[in-house]
């Protein structure tokens, strides 16, 4: 994988030799040292307006992101290509088609309240005994990299039901998966998705679930892979540039989900012309709507179902990877961060 390495250092803690530069847009701001200056001069400065470079509006002023995420006429995918063109007619693109969060109308009513009850039903308890469980096994076994993606993965799967001996194909799958429905993904990536997407729905589909449920089955593990990463590796990078000194994990995840958030934006796609803070967006454009500080995850009808699970999850896998070595001996240095137009997850020296 390639990494965004910085030879600079802030408060956050990435080592400087030269002055910052801001982040060229607003895509490669998550994966710059520090953006959250710049994100406040943007709000201020341009809370709106269209960047010829991404082709896009950026949409950066609080009160607009959430006037946008709550207008209908914003949908989650461009309305005349609902799956993405290259995973059209595959194993993949079936399950792309299915997953609540990337649909709206009526599907989208239809299934939500589906996934809601999922999240629902694990208690805070069932879910901190999974991401112990994952986090004890893993960590032995594991880079301080790989390991943050698999323990949220893991524990995902832990209370799915998935048996001890599948879960390492299970975080595997997962995995190729969340690589062959990202933008651009190789035609390798997408054959390597297509078989992760037939494996996993074949697990829901054993245990009963009807098709959305066995697909949506897979985004609560698929969307653990980078959101609740990025929520673990930047609370254990609080704690680094804490001195490794004991702290309460809860505070440390709860602070850091707002401070130095997993997903900085999300996309947005005009079905029609609408006028958003006196700009006229036209039917089929793309907008970036900015959700840092204020709404990490997200707001309105496609808000983060898996928010209490994510949080449960970073915090007591933080709070076990404490106690099985110090947080320094386990992840090295901060070298950059993963160059995710998205999410932040940093990368440590291992």
């Amino acid at each position: 994988m390639l990494i965004k390495l910085f030879p600079l250092a802030n408060p956050r803690g990435v080592i400087h030799t030269a002055p910052m530069v801001d982040p060229h847009h607003v895509l490669e701001a998550p994966s710059h040292p520090d953006p959250y200056g710049w994100y406040t001069r943007l709000r201020v400065s341009r809370p709106i307006h269209f960047e010829p470079s991404l082709g896009l509006w950026v949409v950066s002023g609080p009160y607009l992101v959430q006037q946008a995420l709550a207008q209908p006429l914003l949908r989650v995918r461009p309305p005349a290509e609902p799956v993405p063109r290259a995973l059209q007619g595959r194993p993949t693109g079936e399950v792309f088609a299915q997953l609540v969060r990337m649909n709206d109308g009526a599907f989208h009513a239809r299934h939500r309240p589906d996934v809601d009850a999922a999240a629902a039903r694990f208690s805070d308890g069932a879910v901190a005994l999974a991401a112990e469980a994952a986090a004890r096994d893993l960590a032995p076994r594991k880079d301080a990299n790989a390991l943050l993606s698999a323990i949220p993965v893991q524990a995902m799967a832990r209370l799915l039901g998935v048996a001890a001996a599948d879960l390492d194909r299970t975080v595997e799958w997962v995995h190729d998966f969340t690589q062959g429905i990202a933008a651009g993904a190789s035609a390798e990536a997408i054959g390597r998705a297509d078989t992760a997407a037939l494996a996993l729905m074949e697990q829901g589909e054993r245990a009963g679930l009807s098709g959305p449920r066995a697909a949506n089955r897979i985004a609560f593990m698929q969307q653990a892979l980078d959101a609740t990463a990025g929520l673990l590796g930047n609370a254990v990078r609080a704690v680094q540039l804490q001195g490794d000194t004991a702290h309460e994990a809860g505070e440390v995840v709860a602070r850091v989900a707002h401070a130095d958030p997993a997903v900085h934006n999300t996309r947005r796609f005009a079905a029609a012309d609408l006028e958003l803070g006196g700009e006229r967006i036209a039917a089929g454009q793309g907008l970036v709507l900015v959700l840092v500080p204020e709404t990490p995850f997200g707001h309105g009808a496609h808000a983060c179902p898996g928010e209490r699970i994510a949080l449960q999850i970073a915090a007591t896998a933080l709070r076990t990877l404490q106690s099985l070595a110090p947080l320094s001996r386990t992840f090295g240095a901060l070298r950059g961060y993963r160059p995710l137009p998205n999410a932040r997850i940093p990368v440590f020296a291992t």
